[in-house]
């Protein structure tokens, strides 16, 4: 209690409705819990301290949506290489973390918003016939898994394997929360190991988890009442003018 009653109060307060808007996200799409509240912490927090507050929200819900249906098993069967190419590479990605400058990693994490934001609004797929192939699953994993040490973004290249795989959406899902879930976990480690969580940010961690409970719950219900598409697309131009922010905020 002691922590959390030294937390800035307008602080706690961003941070309750940052998570909000993110688990809001996630209840509607499915995805999109790191992304915005990393891009909206970055604004209040170091990007290495936005990072380590997002980590525990994404473990709890990840954990969930992977146990939250029928296809774990053929999930793995079918993903078992990029996983085990993705999660150690996380290790190199974090090397980097800690040698790069703070805005360094905003520049790489714009550039990485943009460009996956552009492919969403054009509704741009990247499928490859071989995607079977444990060469191209190891290549996409070792790319994946050092983008998320870097950044704290999950999706990028791990998207194209995705739209590979064409699976339905609620596999899909199941295959995201899997995928991030190992990703978060791997993090969580790495930032423990190197002192890089502290008790306010486990706190805070802890906080917002009851916002994204809230927050999921709100976006199921907006399912039912907003186009997802007309979603997905003002989705992808907010993240698009979040990164040119983000690239501005590194500039000056």
């Amino acid at each position: 209690m002691q922590v959390i009653s030294n937390i800035d109060h307008l602080i706690l307060i961003q941070v309750i409705l940052i998570f909000l808007a993110g688990g809001a996200v996630k209840g509607l799409i499915g995805v999109g819990l790191p992304t915005v509240t990393l891009t909206l912490l970055s604004f209040i927090f170091d990007i290495k301290e936005s990072i380590s507050i997002i980590l525990l929200p994404v473990i709890i819900t990840n954990l969930y949506q992977m146990l939250n249906g029928k296809y774990l098993k053929q999930i793995i069967d079918d993903t078992k290489i990029f996983q085990i190419s993705a999660v150690p590479t996380v290790f190199l990605g974090f090397y980097f973390l800690l040698l790069l400058k703070s805005d360094t990693i905003l520049l790489i994490l714009a550039i990485v918003l943009i460009y996956n934001s552009f492919l969403g609004l054009l509704k741009y797929e990247i499928k490859f016939k071989n995607y079977k192939s444990k060469y191209y699953q190891i290549l996409i994993g070792g790319l994946t898994g050092t983008v998320t040490g870097i950044s704290g973004i999950y999706t990028m290249p791990f998207i194209f394997l995705l739209q590979s795989l064409q699976y339905s959406k609620n596999k899909a899902i199941q295959l995201m929360g899997l995928t991030f879930f190992l990703f978060a976990c791997t993090q969580f480690l790495l930032f423990i190991l190197y002192d890089l969580i502290s008790l306010k940010i486990l706190a805070l961690s802890s906080i917002a988890c009851i916002p994204i409970l809230l927050g999921v719950y709100l976006g199921t219900v907006l399912r039912r009442n907003i186009s997802e598409n007309i979603f997905k697309m003002l989705f992808n131009l907010m993240l698009v003018f979040m990164g040119i922010l983000l690239i501005i905020k590194t500039i000056f």
